[in-house]
């Protein structure tokens, strides 16, 4: 399915009853990193994967800004009207989720999110050559706005007032300390670290987080 969102035909797929679970993909990816759990959630939520403006199935370019994503995700969930809805995100679109719970405090019921670095000091070393190689050398714009805009201030966490669930492989290049740095300034904020797990091994593709879902929305 298609809708117009800010200009652009975004692809969503919906599958399942009962409450509405929205579930945002990283950079660099798509909705098809959730093919896995689609359909396990799909029996206790009416389930909603978005693919992003340029990405996917969806028209447009990728955004410059994480806020324009941020639009693009509220517009989405008022057209669809799953206002009040539950919500992942993982990596760039866990950042997008929790940007926009900061910014209207009722539009998600509970937020999961995994992957997510809210500052330059959340990342090890090693990721910042990977991303500035994809930003200099292959003008990928992901990288450029994962490196220049992965921001949000102190009083920004504080302003995430719903109970947000904050997972992080022990093994991720996001650092464990940072996301349990910011889980604790998040008023509702738990933390959860996937053991032995990688950036991407236990949420692309995968049915790692199923159970940790299912038990956290419920």
């Amino acid at each position: 399915m298609k809708e117009l969102v800010n200009g652009n035909e975004l692809y969503y797929s919906k599958l399942g009853k009962g409450e509405p679970l929205l579930l945002l993909h990283g950079h660099h990816l798509d909705g098809g990193m959730f093919d896995q759990i689609i359909a396990p959630l799909g029996l206790y939520y009416t389930v909603y994967v978005l693919d992003m403006r340029g990405h996917g199935l969806s028209e447009g370019e990728i955004a410059k800004h994480y806020q324009t994503e941020v639009d693009d995700v509220a517009a989405f969930i008022k057209q669809v009207d799953i206002r009040g809805c539950y919500c992942f995100g993982f990596d760039a679109g866990g950042l997008v989720a929790m940007m926009l719970a900061s910014q209207d405090q009722t539009i998600f019921k509970k937020l999961m999110v995994a992957g997510v670095f809210v500052n330059g000091n959340g990342i090890k070393p090693y990721h910042y050559l990977t991303e500035g190689v994809m930003r200099f050398l292959k003008r990928n714009r992901d990288s450029e706005v994962e490196l220049t805009e992965s921001f949000m201030s102190v009083d920004s966490l504080k302003a995430i007032s719903i109970p947000t669930y904050c997972v992080v492989g022990e093994k991720d290049w996001v650092k464990v300390e940072h996301v349990r740095w910011y889980s604790q300034i998040i008023p509702q904020g738990q933390l959860m670290i996937m053991p032995r797990q990688k950036h991407e091994s236990y949420a692309v593709r995968s049915f790692k987080l199923l159970n940790l879902m299912e038990d956290f929305f419920k």
